[in-house]
């Protein structure tokens, strides 16, 4: 008898084991598929001049005229961005077709190919401002300085123009252009975070390059943005 226990063990982790999948559970692509999807938050995550990393929130980043846009993931992985009421411009098209994929391990990664372009990045740029106020209210921004003479019991004052520096993060739309290997977090039928990465350029004010006037220039170097975008039903 204890053998057939054993052997009706096995056959029931077996058995366990090879259970069919349930074919209503919604695979990701369907998640994606039948609903409009739009970008309602996120962050892109740049460094600035000094190197430091910046959070910025996307969606302060974006034209008005985009915040009606939604995206279509249609059957035979085709898609559309598609133009809401508010159009940026009249002649833009109505809808912008594009292919995608899922793939990799549990469908965790997207690949957006041909045109999807509905992406904003960030320019920086360090502007510096110079003030001539001796104002007392409701800020003194020049500084007195008191030197000797050379003629003994004289002070001669010196008033030294102070230099606010500003750092500006513009944005900028970026052209058509393919992203790879998005990776797909937390989807379910209510959201679903993108993150991905653009490579991109930024300023470097290290090492004496803060700007004008007693600077250098800040140099341009290569670096990534990285974005982590949530996109809910519309």
């Amino acid at each position: 008898m204890k053998y057939v226990f054993l052997a009706l063990g096995l056959f029931v982790v077996f058995a366990a084991c090879n259970k069919e999948p349930d074919p209503a559970a919604p695979t990701r692509e369907n998640l994606l598929r039948g609903k409009k999807w739009k970008i309602s938050g996120g962050t892109m995550t740049v460094k600035d001049p000094g190197g430091r990393d910046t959070a910025l929130e996307y969606t302060k980043f974006i034209d008005t005229c985009y915040f009606d846009d939604y995206i279509t993931f249609d059957s035979l992985d085709f898609g559309g961005l598609h133009s809401g009421d508010q159009k940026c411009n009249p002649a833009d098209p109505d809808t912008r077709n594009f292919t995608w994929r899922v793939w990799g391990p549990d469908n965790s990664y997207i690949d957006l190919f041909n045109g999807f372009n509905t992406i904003f990045a960030v320019n920086t740029t360090i502007k510096p401002y110079h003030f001539d106020t001796l104002e007392q209210s409701p800020l003194k921004l020049d500084t007195i300085v008191g030197r000797l003479d050379t003629i003994p019991g004289f002070i001669k004052s010196f008033i030294v123009l102070d230099t606010i520096r500003e750092l500006r993060f513009t944005s900028y739309k970026i052209p058509n252009f393919t992203i790879y290997g998005a990776e797909l977090q937390d989807l379910t039928e209510s959201s679903v975070k993108l993150k991905f990465s653009f490579k991109t350029t930024r300023l470097d004010s290290t090492n004496g390059h803060a700007g004008a006037p007693n600077n250098l220039e800040p140099f341009t170097v290569a670096d990534t943005t990285d974005y982590l975008l949530t996109l809910t039903p519309m």
